[in-house]
């Protein structure tokens, strides 16, 4: 990445299609940035922020972006069909 993403903003380190989201929260200097995991903020409200030099990150490709998205979907799925095995268990 040339340029400090802004706070906020969500970025990658790899080009994996299951890569880790990240949020910035934090900027140092012109180089430094402080991220914290974007899939398990609102789970864990305080992560210790991970410092990254800027050269390392990217925003999220469109492939990744629709994989995060699909985890997500099926968590919620999995979530809804054990609390409906519950229902029908009583």
């Amino acid at each position: 990445m040339k340029t400090l993403p802004k706070v906020g903003e969500i970025v990658v380190v790899n080009d994996l299609s299951d890569a880790t989201m990240w949020r910035v929260v934090e900027l140092q200097g012109k180089f430094g940035v402080g991220l914290i995991d974007s899939g398990i903020e609102n789970c864990v409200p305080e992560q210790k922020v991970q410092w990254m030099d800027k050269s390392y990150l990217s925003y999220p490709t469109k492939k990744q972006q629709r994989y995060q998205e699909a985890v997500k979907r099926c968590k919620e799925m999995d979530q809804w069909a054990k609390s409906f095995g519950t229902e029908i268990l009583k």
